[in-house]
């Protein structure tokens, strides 16, 4: 008899266990959450910045940046950064020194090479085919190019804040925050004053791609659709963009023929995980796209990052609705306004800590 009921009880155990088990993979599979995303599993170390603000090179914990706002990294791991109030873009090696590449410090525009060179705001930035950094110098109202060996010269943009396509040094920009490459080079920007996503043509020409000057939510194609201060983008190889369309809280797609669709968020201001439209974002400015189809995002006024799944399924992977800079297990990590990310070769994810000044990592396992 004492066999028996111990036989029930172990069969019970087991069967109840094993329904649990059915459960917990059931919601990994339908929310979205594959266990290489799972917490404990990830990581956030700081890489650079000691938080006060300033420019200052050097070891990585002691160099200070000015509200970092865009971030890519080289194929051999080399870190970019869009200092934005420093007006310089810095470089994060793969022993951990920062070095200025460029702009002399004061806001203004020149082009040239190292601190003779000017920008004014550099907002994003984004690697082409060639390895040269596309720089949204977004308060002179320009896109530069920095190439390998450190000159700095302007791409699109005469200077003025007006609408105009056309012609590359004859064009005017709104307010060039994002900027994006596709896998035949060519490269796309978030004009963010002026409610649009414009590309630059193989032939030279900028042109618009979709929105037409005015704020607002519609999806649609070309000049029928709306955006709310898009400020960041990223372009797939074959050209399919995804937007941060920051003042209307979603993920927006743009197709290479100008199809605009949301991809989650936009019904409101706030934060809540779940799929497509019914979760909610506060203010996103970065986005960068995962090699399995995820999306990541800055969330950058629930200072959190997000994971946006190949089915639209929005997830937390690190952060709080708190502020801070703790290091450590993801969920449990803080940030201050993140606006910048990038994804390196091995999958580990970058940031922009923009309030905290610092340039942070988020990878599986404490490294």
């Amino acid at each position: 008899m004492k066999n028996k009921i111990s036989n029930f009880f172990k069969n019970s155990f087991l069967r109840i266990s094993l329904a649990c088990l059915l459960v917990v993979l059931f919601f990994m599979v339908s929310f979205g959450l594959p266990f290489s995303l799972k917490a404990p599993l990830l990581f956030v170390n700081t890489i650079a910045g000691s938080g006060l603000s300033g420019s200052v090179d050097g070891v990585a914990k002691t160099a200070r940046f000015n509200w970092p706002t865009g971030v890519a990294i080289g194929d051999d791991g080399t870190v970019f950064v869009a200092d934005y109030s420093n007006n310089q873009i810095r470089k994060i090696d793969l022993k951990g020194k920062v070095s200025t590449l460029s702009g002399s410090g004061e806001a203004g525009f020149a082009d040239g090479k190292g601190s003779g060179a000017m920008l004014w705001g550099p907002d994003n930035i984004a690697l082409d085919l060639n390895g040269d950094i596309i720089i949204g110098d977004a308060d002179n109202f320009r896109i530069r190019r920095l190439t390998q060996d450190g000159q700095l010269t302007t791409i699109a943009g005469n200077g003025r804040m007006g609408f105009r396509n056309g012609a590359l040094l004859q064009a005017e920009f709104g307010y060039p925050t994002g900027v994006a490459v596709d896998g035949e080079g060519i490269i796309y920007i978030a004009d963010r004053r002026l409610h649009m996503i414009r590309k630059i043509t193989a032939e030279g020409k900028v042109v618009i791609l979709g929105g037409h000057g005015s704020s607002g939510f519609v999806n649609g194609k070309g000049v029928k659709a709306r955006f709310n201060n898009p400020i960041a983008l990223v372009a797939l190889v074959d050209g399919t963009l995804f937007v941060a369309d920051s003042g209307n809280n979603a993920i927006r797609k743009v197709t290479p023929d100008g199809v605009v669709t949301t991809v989650a968020g936009g019904k409101k201001k706030g934060y809540r995980d779940g799929k497509g439209e019914d979760a909610l974002f506060s203010w996103p400015t970065g986005i960068a796209a995962g090699k399995d189809g995820d999306l990541f995002v800055c969330d950058s006024s629930n200072n959190m990052i997000r994971r946006i799944s190949s089915t639209g399924v929005v997830s937390t992977i690190a952060g709080s609705l708190t502020k801070g800079a703790r290091d450590g297990d993801a969920l449990r990590s803080s940030f201050s306004f993140p606006t910048g990310i990038a994804i390196g070769a091995k999958g580990d994810i970058y940031i922009a800590d923009s309030g905290n000044n610092k340039i942070r990592k988020i990878s599986l396992g404490d490294r």
